[in-house]
C-alpha cells in the first residue's frame, strides 16, 4: 500500500512539474512512477488473494507451505522497495540490515519443501526433460565442459550458466 502511495505521489509530482505541452508530454514525464504504482497495486492485490486462498486452507504442511511462499514474496518485494521504504519514513535502517538475512532463512526454510512444491503443479516429465535444472543430475550437467554455457572454453560465471 505505501509502495502505491509513494509511486503515485512520484507520478502526481512529475505530471505537475512537467510543461503544459499536450497530455502526451505529461504523461511521459509521469509514466515511469505510474507504472510503478500500478503494478505495486497489482501485486498487492494479487497478495491478497493468495492470502484470503490460504486462509481457506486447512491447518497443515500444505498451508504451511503456501503460507512461506507468501511471506517470501512480501519479503522480496520489501528487498526490492527498501529504499523508498526506508526514505518515507515506513521502514527502519534496522529493519532494511535485517531484511536480506530474513529473507535468506526463510529461502532455507522453503528449499527443503521445492520437490514437494514443485511435484505440485504436475508438470508432465516431458515437459521438463530437455532442462537440466529439472534433472537429478543437474550439477554435472552445470560442471558439462561440452555445454553451451562452456562452448568458448571459458567458465559460467559463479551465479550459473549464462
Amino acid at each position: 500500500d505505501q509502495v502505491e502511495r509513494i509511486q503515485f505521489a512520484r507520478a502526481a509530482a512529475r505530471m505537475a512539474r512537467a510543461p503544459f505541452d499536450g497530455p502526451l508530454e505529461r504523461w511521459n514525464a509521469a509514466s515511469g512512477p505510474a507504472l510503478r504504482g500500478i503494478e505495486a497495486h497489482a501485486y498487492r492485490r494479487a497478495a491478497e488473494a493468495y492470502a484470503d486462498a490460504v486462509e481457506g486452507l486447512p491447518e497443515g504442511p500444505a498451508r504451511e507451505r503456501l503460507t512461506e511462499l507468501a511471506r517470501l514474496f512480501a519479503l522480496r518485494w520489501l528487498e526490492r522497495n527498501s529504499g523508498d521504504l526506508l526514505a518515507a519514513g515506513h521502514l527502519t535502517a534496522g529493519q532494511v540490515d535485517e531484511l536480506a538475512e530474513t529473507t535468506e532463512q526463510l529461502v532455507t526454510a522453503v528449499a527443503v519443501h521445492l520437490p514437494e512444491l514443485a511435484d505440485s503443479f504436475a508438470l508432465p516429465d516431458e515437459l521438463l526433460a530437455d532442462w537440466p535444472i529439472a534433472g537429478a543430475g543437474y550439477a554435472d550437467a552445470y560442471d558439462d565442459p561440452g555445454a553451451p554455457w562452456h562452448a568458448d572454453g571459458d567458465r559460467a560465471p559463479a551465479g550459473g550458466p549464462r
